[in-house]
Parts: C-alpha cells; sequence; structure tokens
C-alpha cells in the first residue's frame, strides 16, 4: 500500500491530502510504532504525575520532589517527540517515494541510521528562527508599547508578528521533510525556502482544511476509545493525530516538489 494511492506528485489533490492520513492508519510498519509509543509516553506520564495531581503539588514533600516527577515526564515526553518526528517524516518519504515501495520498519529505522540527525538537526533550526523571532520581537514591541502606552499600537504589531510567524513556518516548514529525503540541514532548509515560492495558499489552506477534518476523525475516536483507562484513550488519540499529521504531510511534501 502506497501513501500516495499510485498517483504522480503532480496529480494529487487535498482529497488525496486528507485519504493519505486514513490510509496510513492502516500501514502498521507507518501506524503502529507511532500509536504505541504515544500511548507508552502518555501511560508513563501519567504515572509520574498523578500523584502530584491527585495530592496536590504542596503535598508533594520538597520542591525536589515535585521538579523530579515533571522533569522526568517533560524529557521523555522530548525524546519521544523527537524520535516520533523523525520516524514520521523519513517514513512518510520513503512511503511516497517513486524509487521504493512500502518500507518495514529495519528499513526506515536504517534510514534513520543514515538522516536522523539532519532531520532533527532541521527541525531545531527552523523552531529556533519562527519562534525565535516571534518571542524576540513580541517582547521588543511589548516592551515599547508599554514604556509609550500604547496599547493599540501592541495590538497591530501583535497581528503583525503573528503573521510574520505564519509566513516563516509555511517557507521553512518543509525543510524536515527535504532533510528526510537525503539532505542536509542547512540545505533542507534553503530548498524550503526556495520550493515553496508559489505554494504558499496551497499550503495554508490545506493545512486548515487538514486541520478541521481529521479534527472531527480524532473527537470520533476519542468516543471510541472513552471507556478506555484515563490516560491511554487520549495518548491513542494523540498517536492517531501524528499519524494523520505525518501521512499527510509527506503527501503535501509531494505535491509542492512535483516537476
Amino acid at each position: 500500500m502506497s501513501l500516495l494511492n499510485g498517483k504522480k506528485g503532480k496529480d494529487l489533490g487535498f482529497s488525496d491530502f486528507v485519504s493519505s492520513a486514513v490510509r496510513g492508519l492502516f500501514m502498521p510498519y507507518f501506524s503502529l510504532p507511532i500509536i504505541l509509543l504515544g500511548v507508552g509516553v502518555g501511560y508513563a506520564t501519567d504515572l509520574l504525575l498523578k500523584p502530584l495531581l491527585v495530592t496536590g503539588f504542596t503535598q508533594a514533600g520538597s520542591i525536589g520532589a515535585a521538579v523530579g516527577p515533571i522533569a522526568t515526564a517533560s524529557g521523555i515526553s522530548i525524546v519521544t517527540g523527537v524520535f516520533i518526528a523523525v520516524y514520521g517524516q523519513i517514513y512518510g518519504t520513503l512511503a511516497t517515494s517513486a524509487k521504493t515501495g512500502t518500507p518495514t520498519i529495519g528499513e526506515a529505522f536504517a534510514v534513520i541510521g543514515q538522516r536522523g540527525l539532519s532531520v532533527f538537526a532541521a527541525g531545531l533550526l527552523v523552531t529556533l528562527a519562527t519562534v525565535g523571532i516571534f518571542i524576540v520581537g513580541l517582547i521588543v514591541v511589548i516592551g515599547g508599547a508599554v514604556a509609550a502606552n500604547a496599547g493599540g499600537v501592541t495590538t497591530g504589531l501583535f497581528i503583525l508578528f503573528l503573521v510574520v510567524f505564519i509566513y516563516l513556518s509555511m517557507r521553512l516548514g518543509q525543510a524536515g521533510w527535504f532533510a528526510a529525503d537525503g539532505m542536509g540541514a542547512i540545505d533542507a532548509i534553503k530548498a524550503s525556502w526556495s520550493r515553496t515560492q508559489g505554494h504558499l495558499m496551497k499550503i495554508l489552506f490545506w493545512s486548515l482544511g487538514g486541520a478541521f477534518v481529521f479534527t472531527a476523525i480524532g473527537a470520533l475516536i476519542g468516543l471510541l476509545t472513552s471507556s478506555l483507562p484515563d490516560g491511554i484513550g487520549s495518548s491513542i488519540g494523540t498517536g492517531v493525530g501524528l499519524v494523520f499529521t505525518y501521512a499527510s504531510g509527506s503527501v503535501l511534501y509531494r505535491r509542492i516538489t512535483a516537476k
């Protein structure tokens, strides 16, 4: 089974963007590692934090007793999130490549060994660039506006920086996919900037439309898993959402880079 369902990149449309997400659920080598990791992290986090939530942070005994579980849960979530992102993007590029069939987990891990660091580095650099520029600009704007007592200016400039953030996210957001397809981190960022030119409206509207559809499907999955123990049902929903993200994201990447 292919995420592209036999179509070429230039023939892909929004319906393929959405249907590939559902199709990805039925590719066990793609979906199961992501969902199982999501469930495992959700369960581990629940075990670590539930005692604090039940007894209250003031009953933890000491600051260290409260910080330890929180730091551990955060570390597990971050490390697992990075791995899922790398796995999802690399498997997605392999599953949509004309050169390969449906990859196995072993084949995906072999490529992760070669490209995983580049995918991680590209994602980290893009995050630092987009979020960093937004936060620094926002701090400067708010600080200047407060000093000048110009609340209306602050609102306008906040919207401006939000637009800049969205613009940069769309222009640089394909970097991880280029890295997963074999480029180094810096080259992937450059390629994302150049190859997204002329595709920004497609990226924006496909992402918004997909978010609406995937949220509706996620709500349905939430109802179906509501009888499961606390933490597991929500973790399954999170894992399914990640499968949707990387399956549809790989289709958008192939559409943008189609010749």
